[in-house]
Parts: structure tokens; sequence; C-alpha cells
């Protein structure tokens, strides 16, 4: 849960296309009122409206996932979605959308279990406009190795506990005395 918000947060602020254009089919007005004509292209900034203050508040240039979530912090809640236009929008709207999230989502919880991502200290890190928005120098990191020990000893201390969930989210399952086993728990699959 945490992690969609963080990830649509990121996507706010650095949204994977910055610009997009429209074309104008027929003579129309915006809610301006400023008259279209048909043929005209209409080109908004993505970038740009993540960063406006009267569409996110003054807080709009701060990194905060915790917008993205209920009042309780116990869901992720969705933005209008002519708001939040990272995926486009209304009829438009990217069909790979979920796709893209779950992708996402995989991807970060697969490397940030294991290894924890640092910038080289002195590496210039800034974006450059394009179609899509990359890093101008790439993005040069040290990956270091996370030392899971901690977690695991949370896990059996909340096994020996006789508690059947962690934070109610992952499930403990017993070993069933597979061959080369050396813990009497193992995590099991999430839990919905």
């Amino acid at each position: 849960m945490y992690l969609k918000a963080a990830l649509s947060e990121t996507l706010r602020l650095y949204p994977s296309v910055p610009e997009d254009s429209k074309h104008v089919v027929s003579d129309d007005v915006l809610p301006t009122g400023v008259h279209v004509p048909a043929g005209s292209a209409v080109t908004y900034s993505i970038y740009s409206m993540g960063r406006m203050k009267f569409i996110w508040g003054d807080d709009c240039s701060e990194f905060k996932p915790e917008r993205w979530l209920s009042p309780d912090g116990t869901k992720v809640e969705g933005h209008d979605a002519y708001k939040f236009v990272a995926f486009n929008a209304g009829p438009r709207i990217c069909l790979g959308k979920d796709l893209a999230y779950l992708q996402m989502k995989s991807i970060a919880a697969a490397v940030l279990l294991r290894h924890r991502l640092t910038v080289v200290p002195g590496h210039r890190v800034e974006q450059k406009m394009s179609l899509t928005l990359f890093m101008k120098y790439g993005l040069m990191v040290e990956v270091g190795t996370r030392d899971l020990r901690p977690i695991l000893e949370k896990v059996k201390a909340v096994a020996v506990e006789g508690s059947p969930t962690i934070n109610g989210g992952v499930a403990l399952a017993k070993d069933n005395g597979h061959e080369g086993s050396t813990t009497d728990h193992q995590l099991a699959a999430p839990v919905a």
C-alpha cells in the first residue's frame, strides 16, 4: 500500500512522459474561455502540473507519499484523474497503467528487499526533458547488501509468541521438516 503511494508520488514529481499534446478535431473552448480552432495542437506539461500549488497545495515540491493515503493510512486513495495525468486520463487513459504499477512494485520489492541503493557521493542528479524523462548523467548508485537478520529475528519472535501474522500482513507457515531446513518457521505468501 505505501509502496503504491510512493510510486504515485514519484510519478507526480517525475512523470515518465513529461508533456503531452492533443490535436483539436473541431472548434472547442477551454474551461478558461480560450477558443481553440480545429487543426490546433494543445500541449500541456505533466511535469509542471505535478508541481502546481493550486493543484497539489503549498507542499507541492515535497516528496510526500502520504498525500495518496486515506486519513487513517489504511488504504491508497486515488486523486481526480485529471489532476494526476501521468497515465493520461478519461478515454485516453493508459491501458497498461495497472500493469505498469505491478511491474514497478515487483521490481522495487525484489531489489529493495535484499539491497540498499545510495547515490554515489558527488554524482550530479539531474533530469533531462525529452519525449520521456530520463537522467541527464545516468544515475550512479552504490549497491549494498541489506542485512535481513533483524527482520528474520522479528519473524521468529512473533512465531514464538504464537501470533499468526506480522502487522496483519505476512503469515507464518510451519516448515514441516523439509530436508535441509535450518529454521522452524518460514515466511508464507502475503495475506491479502
